[in-house]
């Protein structure tokens, strides 16, 4: 592994001159970061022989300005964003009727309601139209690299990332997703893949570009973090846990509860939002 990385060392030190004065780093600068990963991959078996291809492939660069971006503070029920429109409304009631069966056996299956399943959607990619064109290793190598406040999160998440490329036969430079690593329809990052993405599909593989393992991947997430049908505060604490934004939270319900009812001109405001849900009927 020691004698994969210097290479690549100097080639991201002189990438990151090329790339912006305000993170001109040395290659002493990213040595100082690298030994995490480095240590966590040799941990989870990678050798020299399966880094050196990956690391000095050109399609290897980082994005240092993605540092300045923030995870926090969209205002989903903004008027831009279009959260409770008759049309964001219509379209979710459209891909629950056409997916009943399915949704009505992920959600027995996970005791999640489909509604909820379909709100993450329509919140996290409106409905796959925004999954994000990042390549996730790159964005999670800049985040490792780059000494900042999620450094030793990158360096875990990219480590699963090649976890999960391994196993799953792909090729870790291809999966393409948001600046901060998510990615598919419902946006999980490499370590969610690996603890809750699920096969809805029953054809041996996870794949979360695929609708069917999305949505059972998003129902098996929550039910792992705790939800209960009927129990406000165990719904809240599940979707907090999917996203940790109290707006979050409330624009998933408010959305759930939209696609369950006749659309009204006048919906609930956010405050408004009921406060306990009707347990899934199978």
């Amino acid at each position: 592994m020691k004698k994969a990385l210097p290479g690549f060392l100097l080639f991201i030190a002189i990438l990151l001159c090329a790339s912006s004065s305000s993170y001109c780093y040395t290659e002493e600068d990213i040595c100082s970061r690298k030994g995490s990963l480095c240590q966590s991959l040799k941990e989870k078996g990678f050798s020299s022989d399966d880094l050196a291809p990956l690391f000095s492939d050109p399609r290897v660069t980082l994005y240092p300005e993605i540092l300045e971006k923030k995870g926090k503070g969209l205002d989903y029920f903004n008027k831009k964003f279009g959260l409770l429109t008759r049309d964001s409304v219509e379209r979710g009631k459209a891909v629950l009727k056409s997916n009943k069966s399915l949704l009505v056996d992920i959600g027995a299956r996970y005791k999640v309601e489909p509604e909820v399943l379909i709100a993450v959607y329509r919140v996290e990619t409106n409905f796959g139209r925004y999954v994000g064109t990042y390549p996730v290793f790159n964005s999670l190598l800049t985040l490792s690299l780059f000494e900042n406040r999620r450094s030793e999160w990158a360096d875990r998440e990219l480590v699963s990332l090649l976890v999960l490329s391994r196993s799953e036969k792909i090729d870790p430079l291809s999966i393409k997703g948001s600046w901060a690593g998510a990615f598919g329809l419902c946006q999980f990052i490499p370590s969610s893949y690996l603890s809750f993405g699920a096969d809805g599909n029953n054809d041996g593989r996870v794949d979360l570009f695929q609708f069917t393992d999305a949505m059972a991947s998003i129902a098996k997430y929550l039910a792992g973090h705790g939800w209960a049908s009927g129990h406000p505060e165990k719904m809240k604490k599940a979707i907090y846990a999917y996203n940790h934004c109290d707006n979050y939270v409330r624009a998933v319900l408010a959305y759930a509860d939209a696609i369950e009812k006749p659309y009204k001109k006048t919906l609930k405001k956010p405050a408004q939002v009921r406060k306990k849900r009707k347990v899934a009927r199978a």
